[in-house]
C-alpha cells in the first residue's frame, strides 16, 4: 500500500505533467504561427509569382477615362464584327442561311 507521501508525490506530479502538456498543446500552433507570421517575404519569396501591378489592368475612374474605354470596346466589337462578316463572305455563308439554321 502506497504512503500518504507517495500519493502526494504522485498527485503533484500528475499535475506537473498535465500542465505541461496544457502548455505544450496551447503554445505549439501558437509558435508555429508566430514562425509563419515573421518575414513571409523573405520565407516565402516566389520570384516573379505574383504580376507586376503596371501590367494589369487598371479600372477607369474618372468620367472622359470611362468613355474612352468604352469607345475602345465599341470599336474592338466592330473591329471583331467586320473580320467576321468578311471570313463569312469567304465561305458563302449569307445572312438568310443564318437566320434559316437558327429557326430550325
Amino acid at each position: 500500500m502506497a504512503s500518504r507521501y507517495q500519493r502526494f508525490i504522485h498527485r503533484i506530479t500528475r499535475t506537473q505533467l498535465e500542465t505541461a502538456k496544457f502548455g505544450w498543446y496551447l503554445l505549439t500552433p501558437i509558435c508555429i504561427m508566430y514562425y509563419v507570421g515573421l518575414d513571409t517575404d523573405t520565407k516565402f519569396n516566389l520570384p516573379g509569382f505574383w504580376p507586376d501591378p503596371s501590367t494589369l489592368n487598371q479600372v477607369p475612374k474618372e468620367p472622359h477615362e470611362i468613355q474612352a474605354e468604352l469607345a475602345r470596346i465599341k470599336r474592338a466589337r466592330a473591329e471583331k464584327r467586320r473580320k467576321l462578316e468578311e471570313r463569312a463572305k469567304e465561305l458563302g455563308i449569307t445572312e438568310e442561311e443564318v437566320q434559316s439554321s437558327e429557326a430550325v
